[in-house]
């Protein structure tokens, strides 16, 4: 029981702290301004999570830009296909997200905050235009951001020895 009040996540120096939290509010408020034509709620779910692992865990494999863009792209993708599918109901929100994260596992592109993306899509009822704005122009915004964001306060990003090099052991419970 003890194990469950007890962080396993390291404690961040104060000046990576500051820097993150003011590039998270930074982008955030640009992603704001620039997602005028998309509801701003909706932009908001799935992205200023994304800003928060770009910018507070750069290092994380689902930081990496090809995770950020990749997951936000599948995910949308389900999320369109589900608007074009079926009707709109509990079931197939949660159908949506499960199958949005079935496909970022299998094309190795998991990226959590994505799933909202799925989910968004199809409460909004989301046409192919989702593909594009925002489901890729918000999370190239985001990596580009990063990229120079990181480059400018020294850390590297991104990760180096994460593309292609990972590999899933088992579950212990799996043996």
């Amino acid at each position: 029981m003890r194990g469950l009040l007890r962080s396993g996540q390291p404690r961040l120096p104060w000046r990576r702290l500051l820097f993150a939290v003011a590039g998270v509010a930074l982008l955030v408020g640009l992603l704001g301004i620039v997602g005028g034509s998309v509801d701003r709620i909706a932009l908001f779910l799935g992205f200023a999570p994304s800003c928060l692992l770009v910018y507070l865990l750069p290092e994380a494999p689902v930081s990496q830009p090809i995770a950020v863009v990749g997951g936000h792209l599948v995910s949308a993708l389900v999320g369109v296909l589900a608007v074009q599918l079926l009707p709109f109901s509990w079931w197939s929100a949660a159908l949506a997200a499960g199958v949005a994260t079935a496909a970022m596992a299998l094309l190795r592109v998991i990226h959590p905050p994505a799933v909202a993306t799925a989910v968004v899509a199809l409460v909004i009822g989301a046409d192919w235009m989702f593909l594009l704005l925002p489901a890729l122009v918000a999370p190239v915004l985001i990596v580009g951001l990063a990229l120079g964001y990181h480059r400018l306060t020294g850390v590297q990003y991104p990760a180096p020895g994460i593309v292609g090099g990972g590999r899933v052991e088992r579950h212990p419970r799996e043996e």
